[in-house]
């Protein structure tokens, strides 16, 4: 798909941005919450025990099981899909409304900013 094309679709519903901001933000943070995890875990531990990322992950499988780097991601999902949301259409929101203020019609990078 050609990016004018994509950019031409209508989406000038809240109700659209909305749910987009709520899927991305959820998904981000599924894909990350595992290595927010072991972030986490090595920031609260000592350096003795732990020699790394995939170190400290291993040994949070093999003693915790293997449920553990995703363990408390419900909670996660349910404070991020609103917030996502709320986000995402502000976002969009403001931006439609800057350029209707202006007069150039190509990519103007403090609106998107």
């Amino acid at each position: 798909m050609n990016p004018d094309d994509y950019e031409a679709l209508p989406t000038n519903n809240v109700v659209t941005h909305m749910t987009a901001g709520a899927i991305a933000g959820v998904m981000e943070h599924c894909v990350m919450y595992p290595l927010d995890s072991v972030k986490t875990r090595m920031q609260s531990l000592s350096r003795t025990n732990h020699h790394g990322v995939i170190d400290t992950f291993s040994r949070m499988v093999q003693k915790e099981g293997i449920l553990r780097p995703v363990r408390g991601m419900s909670a996660m999902v349910v404070g991020a899909g609103p917030s996502h949301a709320l986000y995402f259409s502000t976002y969009e929101y403001i931006k439609n409304s800057l350029k209707q203020k202006t007069n150039n019609t190509r990519y103007h990078p403090l609106i998107h900013g």
